[in-house]
């Protein structure tokens, strides 16, 4: 009596489908979508060519084309209802400037006579989309009559860290947010197979979902390009990323275990301080000065954001916020963990390798409270002014060693702040001792 008639007997009526199971019916429908997407408008053929990228950023361009004329297609999509772009990447001189790559769309145009043609910056037409680029390998002609340098020389096959999305196989569900979903999976290369984790970017249909999907694809997107240079025990190993069609998948280490924050919790007074100390905080200490040694700064250093294995190795992930070089100014406000964040970067907006020395102190606190929230009860706001006023929270029961390490680290002033090193120094001569005597 309450439905429609007729309703029951439509294909498309799902009965007392639960809503959680829309958001995977319909992003298998999108899939599907966008697969058909870019069959209609990338040349046919193209997506079999090793120098085919896919949807690979043009930030990632400059690390693969390293000599002038070499060059790479790839392609784009501006808007959900936007045609893909078929676009050619080509160094044009060296460095690393924003205008030391070019890219260059190539239009696909349908003559009056119903004929497809290809044409770059050039009003030459091409037959084919591999017959524009014949022409100008074989001429060594500019492909942009302006830029003297724009000849396509060398063409450069995808990387060893470009899977493709059929090597991959999805498994169960490990966590889901707004930027998409986490699955286990298994990575076949060469016929190895390799259980990994996978980070999978959310389709999407709307303007203003692909706004924030823009910007959660670019931020994961640096964090892949980030990490592909860091190897080290207690840091995420990642394996590559998936683009050569949509949904943008990150294929990373996959950790038998979860979050540390999560383990404090769960075996919340069943953690001996030897753990705490040689399991956890040097764990972390070991993959933070690494990171620092490599001149990067983490930016959100927390118990949320260290992973620990069942066989008890911390290993420092979540790279979305991270930052190449010792300073970082932030340019847009943007929201920060307060609690973890130190006094100056909160004043000024300015990161840098002391700021996460200072991060490192609070997340001590939380191994030590086992996995409580620092300043438990405050707002971000009252803690903020607490901080600038160099007032700190309550130091947690700890060995003596513990809690002077903390007050090093989230010294007032940075420049007297201990770096990573000194941390680990500390903790590998000086420590020992002391919670011998705890």
């Amino acid at each position: 009596d309450d439905i429609p008639k007729g309703l029951e007997d439509e294909k498309y009526f799902h009965g007392l489908l639960p809503r959680e199971d829309c958001n995977e019916i319909l992003t298998k429908i999108l899939e599907t979508g966008n697969k058909k997407i870019a069959a209609d408008d990338i040349p046919k053929g193209l997506e079999d060519e090793k120098y085919f990228h896919g949807l690979l950023p043009r930030e990632d361009c400059n690390e693969i084309l390293t000599k002038v004329g070499d060059f790479l297609v790839r392609v784009s999509q501006p808007r959900p209802t936007d045609p893909r772009e078929v676009i050619i990447s080509v160094r044009v001189s060296k460095g690393q400037s924003g205008h030391s790559i070019r890219h260059i769309i190539v239009k696909k145009q349908k003559l009056p006579n119903g004929q497809i043609v290809w044409i770059a910056i050039e009003a030459i037409k091409f037959t084919s989309f591999f017959e524009l680029i014949d022409h100008y390998v074989k001429r060594g002609d500019p492909i942009n009559p302006e830029l003297e340098n724009s000849v396509l020389i060398k063409a450069i096959n995808r990387q060893p860290w470009e899977f493709s999305h059929d090597d991959i196989t999805l498994n169960k569900m490990l966590g889901s947010g707004a930027f998409g979903e986490v699955r286990s999976g298994v990575l076949t290369i060469k016929k190895k197979k390799i259980e990994c984790a996978v980070k999978i970017a959310k389709l999407t249909v709307t303007e203003a979902q692909m706004a924030f999907r823009k910007e959660k694809i670019k931020e994961m997107m640096h964090e892949a390009r980030l990490m592909r240079h860091y190897d080290h025990d207690n840091i995420v190993r990642i394996y590559g990323v998936a683009v050569d069609r949509e949904p943008l998948m990150i294929v990373i280490e996959l950790i038998k275990g979860g979050c540390l924050s999560d383990d404090l919790r769960q075996r919340k007074g069943n953690i001996t301080d030897d753990e705490k100390v040689e399991k956890m905080c040097l764990g972390a200490a070991y993959g933070l000065q690494y990171l620092h040694s490599k001149k990067c700064i983490h930016r959100d250093i927390a118990a949320r954001n260290i992973l620990y294995t069942k066989d008890k190795v911390a290993k420092i992930s979540d790279f979305g916020m991270s930052r190449e070089g010792t300073i970082y100014k932030m340019k847009t406000s943007k929201k920060v963990p307060i609690k973890w964040t130190a006094p100056e970067t909160i004043a000024t907006f300015v990161y840098s390798l002391k700021t996460d020395v200072y991060s490192f102190s609070i997340m001590i606190c939380e191994i030590f409270t086992d996995g409580e929230e620092p300043y438990k009860g405050l707002t971000n706001s009252e803690v903020k002014k607490m901080v600038l006023r160099g007032e700190r929270m309550e130091i947690p029961e700890a060995p003596d060693g513990i809690s002077s390490l903390i007050r090093h680290c989230w010294d007032q002033n940075a420049s007297s702040r201990w770096t990573m090193k000194t941390v680990l120094i500390f903790f590998l001569f000086f420590l020992p001792k002391q919670i011998d005597n705890f």
